[in-house]
C-alpha cells in the first residue's frame, strides 16, 4: 500500500495552479501540498492505476525534498529523473555516470536543477518570459510507467493558470525516458491543445561530465563551415567555424542551427565516449561552457545541447515530437 501511496501522490501531483517553485516558501508550501495528498491517499485508497506501484525496473524515491523516479536494469544501467521540470540527473552505465550536476546546483525546489537534461520551453534563452522558458521551475505529473527489461516512465505537463498569464496558450508536454540495455533513450512531446496557433523553442540543455573540459572534443562533420551564433561576443554576432571539431579554452556559447544527427563527446581525460543521437525534431546543437567558473564546477562539464531554436509553429490539434538518445563507451 505504501507504494501505491507514493505513486498516487505523483500521479495526482503538486496542484498545477500552485507549481512555480521559484521561492523557498514556494518549495515549503509544494512539500506541504504533497504530505497531505499523501495522507489523504492512505486514509482513503488509492484512487489511480493501482500498477503504478514500485516494480522491477521502476521505483520512486521520495526520501529528500523533491521527489524522483529510479530506473534500473538487470545489467546495471540506472536512471534518475526529478518530477520537479522532468529533469533527467543521472545516467549510469558500468559504474560511469554521463551526467553531471552542478556544485551550485538548488535540490530543494527554490530554484531549478542545474544539471542533467534540463527542459527549455516554451522559449530558448532570454526573451519575453524568463530564462528558458517554464518548464524546468514546473512539477511534472506522472502519466505512465513501465517496468521490465527495459523500464520507461513518461511524465506530463500542461498549462495552468502561471503558464497561462506569461504564455497565453494551451499545451500538452509528454517526455518519455526509458532504459533500453546501455542506452538511454528520451522522446518530448509537445501538442497545441488549444484553438489557436502558437509557436515555440525547446531544447535539452544537457550537461555532460568531463574528466577535463580541457580535454574534451565534440565531434560532428556538420560543424565544419557551419554558421553558429557566438552569444559570447557584444553584440552577439554570426561567424562561421572552421573544423568538425570542437574544443574548449575559454568561455563558449555557441548555437549552431542545422547542426543535428549524431554529435560525439570524447573525453580524453576520463577515456569516455559519448554518442548523442538527434533522433527527431532537434535541428540545432548549442555548445555551453562557463570555463573558468569554479562554483559551477566548470572543469568536469560541457553543454551540448540538442534544440530546436527556430521557433516550431503548431496549428491546434498538431504535435512535435524531438527525440534524443544517448549511448555511452569507452574511449
Amino acid at each position: 500500500m505504501k507504494s501505491q501511496a507514493v505513486l498516487a501522490v505523483l500521479l495526482c501531483g503538486v496542484s498545477q495552479s500552485q507549481a512555480f517553485l521559484g521561492t523557498p516558501l514556494a518549495a515549503k508550501q509544494a512539500v506541504a501540498r504533497s504530505t497531505a495528498l499523501r495522507m489523504q491517499d492512505e486514509t482513503q485508497g488509492s484512487l489511480f492505476h493501482e500498477d503504478f506501484e514500485n516494480t522491477k525496473g521502476v521505483e520512486v524515491d521520495e526520501s529528500g525534498p523533491l521527489r524522483k523516479i529510479l530506473l534500473n536494469t538487470s545489467t546495471g544501467c540506472e536512471a534518475e529523473i526529478y518530477t520537479l521540470g522532468a529533469c533527467v540527473t543521472s545516467f549510469t552505465v558500468d559504474g560511469y555516470d554521463s551526467l553531471f550536476v552542478r556544485p551550485d546546483a538548488k535540490l530543494d525546489g527554490s530554484k531549478p536543477i542545474s544539471g542533467g537534461l534540463p527542459h527549455c520551453f516554451p522559449q530558448f534563452g532570454p526573451g519575453k518570459i524568463q530564462q528558458h522558458g517554464f518548464a524546468r521551475n514546473l512539477e511534472w505529473e506522472l502519466e505512465s510507467s513501465r517496468p521490465g527489461a527495459s523500464p520507461s516512465v513518461t511524465l506530463k505537463l500542461t498549462e495552468n493558470e502561471e503558464t497561462l498569464a506569461m504564455w497565453p496558450h494551451k499545451f500538452q508536454c509528454l517526455y518519455t525516458v526509458t532504459l533500453s540495455s546501455s542506452i538511454l533513450c528520451t522522446t518530448l512531446k509537445i501538442k497545441n491543445t488549444g484553438n489557436s496557433a502558437f509557436d515555440f523553442q525547446t531544447a535539452l540543455h544537457s550537461y555532460f561530465r568531463t574528466g577535463d573540459v580541457e580535454q574534451t572534443t565534440v565531434k560532428n562533420g556538420a560543424f565544419l563551415f557551419a554558421s553558429y551564433l557566438d552569444k559570447t561576443a557584444s553584440p552577439p554576432a554570426d561567424s562561421t567555424w572552421s573544423t568538425g571539431d570542437i574544443t574548449i579554452s575559454k568561455p563558449v556559447d555557441y548555437v549552431f542551427s542545422g547542426v543535428s544527427g549524431e554529435v560525439t563527446v570524447e573525453d580524453a581525460a576520463a577515456r569516455r565516449k559519448l554518442k548523442i543521437k538527434n533522433l527527431a525534431g532537434y535541428e540545432d546543437t548549442i555548445i555551453w561552457s562557463p570555463f573558468g567558473d569554479d562554483n559551477m564546477g566548470y572543469k568536469n562539464f560541457i553543454c551540448v545541447e540538442s534544440g530546436k531554436v527556430t521557433p516550431q509553429v503548431l496549428q491546434p490539434g498538431e504535435e512535435w515530437v524531438g527525440k534524443m538518445d544517448l549511448s555511452p563507451s569507452s574511449l
